[in-house]
């Protein structure tokens, strides 16, 4: 059975797989800080468990998102695991396949500003996809991305 583009992914999809997605990087950070500290209790209490140095929490963090957020797209064809249980896909709207640079640009223009500014674009990006008739984020218009429903 061929899947095909359907329409633009609702923001309710979007969301879900953002949490799917989130999920599966505290379980990986879990993980990685129950192995490398030998507190393998670590693993099952992922979201109190530090390494106790807040620069290798971080970076560990922001690794596993990187590596999460474009090297999985890239290699799956612009799904996350969230994204293929929400039956959804990044595509590109300036080429036919993702390339690692747009992925690398859309991360950059998805994290830095909300870093930067404590979360705010955030929100300004989920009012941005709920009242767009395109649902599509600051990050897509500036990447020139859409995340679309797959039926």
């Amino acid at each position: 059975m061929k899947l095909k583009i359907h329409q633009p992914a609702i923001v309710m999809n979007r969301l879900g797989a953002a949490m799917i997605d989130m999920f599966f990087i505290s379980v990986l950070y879990g993980a990685v800080v129950a192995i490398t500290t030998g507190n393998y209790k670590a693993i099952l209490n992922r979201f109190n468990v530090s390494s106790g140095d807040i620069r290798y929490d971080l970076g560990l963090a922001f690794l596993l998102m990187a590596l999460y957020f474009i090297i999985l797209p890239f290699i799956w064809n612009g799904y996350t695991p969230g994204k293929k249980i929400t039956r959804t896909k990044i595509i590109s709207l300036t080429s036919e396949k993702l390339t690692l640079g747009i992925l690398i640009m859309r991360f950059i223009v998805l994290l830095v500003p909300n870093i930067l500014l404590l979360g705010i674009p955030a929100i300004c990006n989920i009012y941005m996809m709920l009242f767009r008739s395109d649902n599509s984020g600051f990050h897509d218009l500036i990447v020139k991305t859409k995340v679309m429903s797959i039926v």
